[in-house]
């Protein structure tokens, strides 16, 4: 598998391939051999080859934008297949879409009620799951049908808590 990703306005050319139970990474030429372990959805364990382990969250913001925090570091990335035509990375959502938890955790707090208008990437809950906090953000623009969750409740890992049309 080959893109490109879009790192803090900087495109890295990545290729990713399977190796006797462990994955290749090439970021712009130097290669990585590294093993991830799913934990969760939205939750893997890297194993580096030079001994340092990684907590790997990561949610989908919208078709190909992502936000990953990886150990205590959190940064976006936009991929990008090098035969994809989109030009301006907006995503197409046609009809509602529900926002769950990647984990769980616990609900920090909810930033929109019923009704409200949202943008893409707008932050919509904050999640508190392994004493990090995650922001659950819209897919795309639209407005919030139902919030299903209140702060301080906990949740389970893929729980709805949103659903924006």
């Amino acid at each position: 598998m080959r893109w490109w990703v879009e790192r803090d306005g900087r495109r890295l050319e990545v290729a990713a391939r399977r190796l006797d139970g462990a994955w290749e990474v090439t970021v712009d030429g130097t290669a990585y051999r590294v093993e991830m372990l799913p934990l969760h959805p939205g939750l893997d364990a890297l194993f580096c080859p030079d001994g340092r382990n990684f907590a790997v969250a990561s949610q989908r913001l919208a078709r190909n934008h992502y936000r990953v925090a990886l150990g205590q570091r959190q940064f976006e990335l936009r991929l990008r297949d090098p035969l994809d035509r989109e030009a301006n990375g907006a995503a197409v959502h046609a009809g509602p879409h529900e926002l769950r938890a990647p984990i769980p955790g616990r609900v920090v707090s909810v930033a929109v009620a019923e009704g409200d208008e949202v943008k893409a990437g707008q932050s919509l809950v904050i999640l508190e799951a392994m004493k990090m906090e995650n922001q659950i953000c819209a897919e795309g623009p639209g407005h919030v049908e139902r919030v299903l969750v209140a702060p301080g409740v906990t949740v389970e890992g893929g729980q709805v808590l949103v659903v924006v049309g």
